[in-house]
């Protein structure tokens, strides 16, 4: 699993940035993403994936110390549901050169469609 540090590092290594912008930036991303959700409001990046919450229904559980049965109220979830170029990066394996030109691609479709 990457850290925090290993996303600021890897930002800052691939843009200009500096490595105190490259975790400002992720910051405010995480920040963005958080406030968004918890608005109600889900987030969509274009072939990357889309930030929501769903409400997870009323269940019976149990105690796991008395295994008594313990109702558990409804909950509001956050979820991550991944893009096509995500979910195709991960089953082919593709370089992170092809994923940027398959989401680009993509991107490119997407705008003349709507064109």
């Amino acid at each position: 699993m990457a850290s925090k540090q290993e996303l600021i590092d890897y930002v800052a290594d691939r843009t200009e940035l500096s490595k105190v912008n490259a975790a400002k930036a992720i910051n405010a991303f995480v920040e963005a993403i958080t406030y968004y959700i918890s608005e109600g409001t889900p987030v969509h990046i274009s072939n990357f994936g889309t930030f929501e919450v769903r409400k997870r229904a009323a269940r019976v559980s149990h105690d796991v110390h008395s295994r008594e049965k313990i109702l558990v109220g409804e909950q509001n979830i956050p979820v991550f549901r991944a893009g096509k170029a995500l979910k195709l990066a991960t089953k082919q394996e593709l370089s992170d050169e092809d994923m940027v030109i398959e989401t680009l691609s993509n991107m490119i479709l997407e705008v003349q469609q709507h064109d």
